[in-house]
């Protein structure tokens, strides 16, 4: 436990919160059940507080490093409160009526709830694997946890220290605390199985996405277009640049435009359907691609990106001026021989766009009006 303690600290200093609570969790029960090796030259009362304490401390920092981990409301006040009234109820049957098997059966039964309502907090929470197995064994733990109550409630019905002498040195006793060890190992690896998946889903996104706008980048957007190799896939790509970015870089400053490229990928993301796939490609260019839809309806979508972009004020993000865009449209054409060749023919018609006025949208060869849904033939490229 000391291990995996040490282990989840490390964790948390690479960026995840829960790990945290699960380090000081398990150092907090390794310390408890070192407590007779520690504080052997102490009281057995004081040795029973502490140790009582470090578990209660442990199962409630595990509940919220669950809680931690899915994003959930901590009810922290509630979860003290049943710590506190815990801790009281077990001095006193330590202190004013020493009394060993009510002592262990409110130390277990509080672990066990300290746990317990964390668990159904978040039990519809979990999507990755490592996930549902790492709830499923904190389930687990809870289940294991109210047996054992269950078998020494059956097993000393008169709660005399000979009953409970008897049975700690019986073959069940020894059988639950090998199994209570089981599920605290395997708890942990589930732990440390979820925090590596999380790592391993944070790098794969780093990689895949833009830093700056969060959505797709080149390598993130080749890796989730259909593969050509089989069929061409049905579909359109928009190709949108911003008007004049490098002036807006040069009078309003970097930080500026940095601002303007991320309003601008968020509303591409707002206006294209759930299933597109937004990707910055580099600099002031973004890409769409629409499965499943033709080039007609993609025009449409382009020319309510284009009139919304034209729309904002940027006044109070410290942008005078209007900003606009070009757009260039293109559907996926039978024959192409990968996303990229519909890509090209979008750019063409983007360049068009840009020779013509910019704020504009063309579909191959063909301009949208800016006043409503006609179409006109240009010059095709």
């Amino acid at each position: 436990m000391l291990t995996f303690g040490v282990v989840f600290l490390f964790l948390q200093r690479i960026g995840h919160a829960s790990a945290r609570y699960w380090g000081i969790g398990y150092l907090s029960a390794a310390f408890g059940f070192a407590t007779p090796l520690v504080l052997g030259g102490l009281p057995f009362e004081i040795q029973a507080i502490v140790s009582n304490l470090l578990f209660f401390s442990a199962f409630f920092l595990y509940g919220h490093a669950l809680l931690t981990h899915f994003g959930r409301p901590l009810y922290v006040r509630a979860r003290l409160s049943i710590v506190i009234a815990a801790v009281l109820l077990v001095s006193f049957h330590v202190f004013v009526t020493p009394d060993l098997k009510r002592e262990l059966v409110i130390g277990d039964l509080i672990c066990a709830l300290l746990l317990a309502i964390p668990v159904w907090v978040v039990r519809k929470r979990p999507v990755a694997l490592a996930d549902r197995l790492m709830v499923g064994i904190a389930c687990l733990v809870v289940m294991e946890t109210l047996v054992r109550i269950g078998m020494l409630l059956v097993m000393t019905p008169n709660g005399s220290m000979v009953e409970l002498s008897e049975f700690f040195e019986s073959d069940y006793a020894f059988y639950m605390q090998l199994a209570a060890s089981i599920f605290g190992f395997l708890l942990a690896l589930s732990v440390l199985a979820s925090q590596i998946s999380v790592t391993v889903d944070r790098h794969l996104h780093a990689a895949e996405h833009d830093p700056l706008t969060d959505v797709l980048n080149r390598r993130g957007f080749d890796r989730r277009v259909p593969d050509f190799r089989n069929d061409t896939p049905d579909g359109a790509i928009i190709t949108c640049d911003i008007d004049h970015f490098k002036r807006i870089n040069d009078v309003y400053g970097h930080a500026a435009g940095d601002i303007v490229l991320i309003g601008l990928s968020d509303l591409l993301r707002r206006h294209a359907p759930e299933n597109a796939l937004v990707a910055r490609f580099g600099g002031e260019e973004f890409v769409v691609f629409l499965p499943g839809q033709t080039a007609a309806v993609a025009s449409q979508l382009a020319n309510g990106m284009r009139t919304g972009l034209s729309s904002l004020d940027w006044r109070n993000r410290g942008v005078t001026s209007q900003i606009t865009a070009s757009f260039g449209v293109s559907a996926v054409a039978r024959g192409d021989h990968s996303i990229h060749d519909a890509i090209k023919r979008a750019d063409d018609s983007l360049y068009v766009a840009k020779r013509g006025g910019r704020d504009q949208v063309v579909l191959e060869g063909i301009r949208l009006s800016a006043e409503g849904p006609v179409l006109r033939v240009i010059t095709k490229v």
